[in-house]
């Protein structure tokens, strides 16, 4: 991901903020990066099979020359426009960030160096772009005790554990070590086993794509990885407090 570079060249083109409700846009054929930073938002960005639900406080990385359609309720951001020369990506990229008050400072902030243009404030949007690229890859890169052994298999299982069929053995075959010992390298890493992570990425997704209210809870549960729906309430509930009928409701309700 373009947030655990160690470093990244790149040009800005422009920095925006938009504010929008209801659209349905397909963008095609951008010849530009995008790396945009969400207030509020009930968004769908489907581009290929991947399907993102981008929420409040959301950080999403969308590479030059990758066509996405983007189903919003509402979208409020501020988005930075640049040339990667040293990064691309084929995918879309979100992260959801714990610290997001950093993040929604350090957006604000190069949105004023941009809309201020005074003298080289190009120079000083750079530095700030780079300072929010340095936060998100301090606060997502692994420690590097750990990461030769097991980061292949924590990639991994950012990258598939939404599938139906993911697996824990498949995710410590990818650093060609044991399960036993990835479970355990894995929580000494992570303060959680790799099966509670699995779990807590799953429901982050699941109700984001409850907010953003375009599939059922049917539909949700299998795009989430689980085979039946069963599962997916009794994990929903025990994790978050409540159904995911409720949750929902609630929602809906506010």
């Amino acid at each position: 991901m373009i947030f655990e570079q160690d470093s990244v060249g790149f040009q800005i083109l422009d920095v925006l903020f938009l504010e929008q409700g209801a659209v349905k846009l397909f963008n095609d054929n951008r010849n530009f990066d995008a790396l945009s930073y969400r207030y509020r938002a009930e968004t769908l960005v489907e581009s290929g099979e991947k399907t993102i639900a981008f929420s409040d406080h959301s950080i999403g990385y969308f590479p030059s020359d990758v066509n996405y359609m983007r189903t919003s309720k509402q979208d409020k951001m501020i988005v930075v426009h640049f040339k990667s020369f040293t990064y691309h990506s084929n995918e879309i990229e979100q992260v959801l960030p714990a610290d997001y008050e950093k993040y929604e400072s350090l957006f604000e902030e190069i949105l004023r160096c941009w809309q201020q243009k005074q003298t080289a404030y190009k120079h000083e949007a750079a530095a700030i772009l780079n300072r929010i690229f340095a936060e998100l890859y301090r606060d997502n890169k692994p420690s590097d005790e750990y990461k030769s052994k097991i980061y292949p298999s924590f990639q991994y299982i950012k990258q598939n554990c939404l599938q139906k069929e993911f697996s824990l053995q498949k995710a410590a075959q990818a650093s060609h070590i044991s399960e036993t010992y990835f479970r355990k390298l894995f929580h000494r890493e992570y303060g959680m086993s790799p099966k509670q992570y699995v779990i807590k990425r799953r429901l982050q997704h699941a109700a984001s794509l409850i907010i953003a209210g375009y599939y059922s809870l049917e539909e949700i549960a299998e795009l989430c990885g689980y085979n039946d729906y069963k599962h997916f309430s009794v994990e929903f509930k025990k994790n978050v407090g409540v159904s995911p009928s409720k949750y929902m409701y609630n929602y809906t309700e506010e």
